[in-house]
């Protein structure tokens, strides 16, 4: 990220590994569902129409395919907050890159899940001025302790002083 003159980073990151766990709650037992068929099938000498351990291998590559989605998502997903904007930038070949002026910010709203409570992570909504029809913009998704990462913007904008960001 090219810096303005005075401008410096105050936040950087990806989305926490901690929010996926609803996604593996999700998909895990689906991997697994193609081998855990065959087996109950298999121990009640109903045919599976391939050998258990095809199935195994089956599961295990949807297994592996779950964690790499997981992974690429993550990895292709950045934020960096500096003293005087935030930055979105979304894609590993192509790329979606959002960035605004920390006066353009009126409203800012932490989401989260009862899970994500418990593992403190969640999603800071900065919804800006003109978004018009896209109002996940300025979405950080997945962040650890997402009322540190206000606190830090509502510290360096006017945020802090004329207006209270909600959910805080």
């Amino acid at each position: 990220m090219d810096l303005l003159p005075g401008e410096r980073v105050i936040f950087e990151g990806r989305p926490s590994w901690r929010s996926q766990i609803s996604h593996f709650v999700k998909w895990l037992p689906v991997a697994l569902a193609p081998f855990i068929v065959a087996l109950i099938l298999d121990r009640n000498d109903i045919d599976t129409w391939l050998p258990v351990w095809q199935w195994f291998m089956v599961s295990l590559v949807l297994v592996i395919l779950v964690i790499a989605v997981d992974a690429i998502r993550r990895y292709a997903t950045y934020y960096a907050v500096t003293t005087q904007r935030l930055r979105v930038r979304i894609g590993l070949l192509s790329r979606n890159e959002q960035t605004t002026r920390f006066d353009r910010i009126q409203n800012v709203e932490i989401s989260q899940s009862l899970m994500d409570r418990m593992l403190n992570v969640g999603s800071v909504d900065f919804d800006t001025a003109g978004a018009g029809e896209q109002p996940d913009q300025f979405r950080f998704r997945g962040i650890s302790d997402p009322q540190s990462l206000v606190r830090m913007v509502a510290e360096n904008s006017d945020l802090g002083g004329t207006r209270s960001p909600s959910g805080v």
